[in-house]
């Protein structure tokens, strides 16, 4: 206990009434009151005067924060309608630098922390409603960012400009993202290379942005390719020219590159159920076939391809196509047709 002499103005004594009404006309109980109701104003604010200016001025703070922004040309006022179509239509195309570090400056935030407290106090400030917290999944000793309330789409949009923040200046990548109606969770987990944007923020965030990419770059021939696969039905094939060229000739050609490719390893390490979902990655690629389903009957495992060709050539060129590449992979099969099916069956099961 520390007891010490307090003088005040009877201005002041005025205030604490209602404190001194509370407890009975006790002082030291009205001023620990006191100090824990400013303790309370006091967060989220850096000093007395600009708690005291948020309570004060709170209804004309954000208007006036508003106003100067559009008065010097550094914002415009959009509809909530405008915005959201704006959001919606660009989903799954990366922010560009600029626009992260117009928010968010590398210079000033060193953590999650720092990172976070900005964002509160900018929503604050500009009367986003967006509240962001850090927390933890102790299953997996995951650090998560929670944004929560105001618009979701703004809600969504911060949350890109977020991840690609994290990504690019605090080691940090995106594992996973779990959307709610009031709310998004950003799953992280360290990551460090030289790569511009980790891969777990471009899959979250960014799954059209090499795709969008291309299309500006050689917009003639995107547009008139996608004319010609809307107009016939998305009734075409997709070959690689040298794949093509073989096929010119006679042969059967060696497609295992493409499946190398995909999984990042040789042939012969492929697992089966990996090399089957590969398959059906070929199959949307290139329009070869039109279907590939994995089923397992009386201990076998069987792979149905499904495709609209009648001629017993083309067929057979197909049942070659994929005999070679099973048999390059290691695998004993056998095959058989059924009208516009090819089934193998293979001895070993996923």
């Amino acid at each position: 206990m520390i007891r010490k002499n307090v003088s005040m103005e009877d201005e002041y004594i005025q205030k604490l009434q209602p404190f001194l009404d509370k407890n009975d006309g006790n002082l030291s109980a009205a001023i620990r009151d006191a100090i824990e109701l400013a303790d309370a104003a006091l967060q989220g604010h850096e000093s007395i005067e600009e708690a005291l200016n948020f309570f004060i001025e709170g209804p004309t703070q954000y208007p006036a924060i508003r106003n100067s922004l559009i008065e010097s040309g550094e914002c415009i006022l959009i509809s909530q309608f405008s915005f959201r179509w704006l959001v919606q239509n660009t989903d799954g195309i990366l922010v560009a630098d600029e626009l992260v570090n117009e928010l968010f400056n590398p210079y000033r935030i060193k953590n999650i922390l720092d990172l976070l407290e900005y964002l509160n106090k900018r929503s604050l400030n500009l009367g986003w409603g967006i509240e962001a917290s850090l927390t933890n999944w102790e299953e997996e000793n995951t650090d998560i960012i929670v944004l929560e309330h105001g618009d979701p789409n703004l809600r969504a949009f911060l949350a890109e400009i977020l991840s690609m923040f994290l990504g690019r200046y605090l080691n940090l990548d995106v594992s996973f993202v779990h959307r709610k109606s009031n709310s998004i969770r950003i799953f992280l987990k360290e990551y460090r290379s030289d790569t511009e944007v980790p891969p777990g923020v471009r899959k979250n965030f960014g799954i059209l942005d090499y795709t969008f990419k291309e299309i500006k770059s050689r917009p003639d021939f995107w547009t008139s390719l996608v004319e010609r696969y809307r107009l016939h039905r998305y009734e075409r094939v997709n070959l690689n020219k040298d794949v093509f060229e073989v096929f010119l000739s006679g042969g059967i050609p060696d497609i295992t590159s493409f499946f190398e490719a995909s999984a990042g390893k040789s042939i012969r390490e492929i697992p089966q159920c990996e090399l089957f979902v590969i398959c059906k990655k070929l199959i949307s690629t290139t329009q070869l076939v039109s279907d590939v389903e994995r089923t397992v009957e009386g201990g076998k495992t069987h792979l149905k391809i499904r495709h609209q060709f009648s001629d017993e050539k083309v067929i057979s060129k197909l049942v070659e196509l994929f005999s070679k590449l099973f048999r390059t992979a290691g695998y004993v099969f056998e095959v058989k047709t059924i009208s516009n099916l090819i089934i193998f069956e293979f001895t070993e099961t996923c």
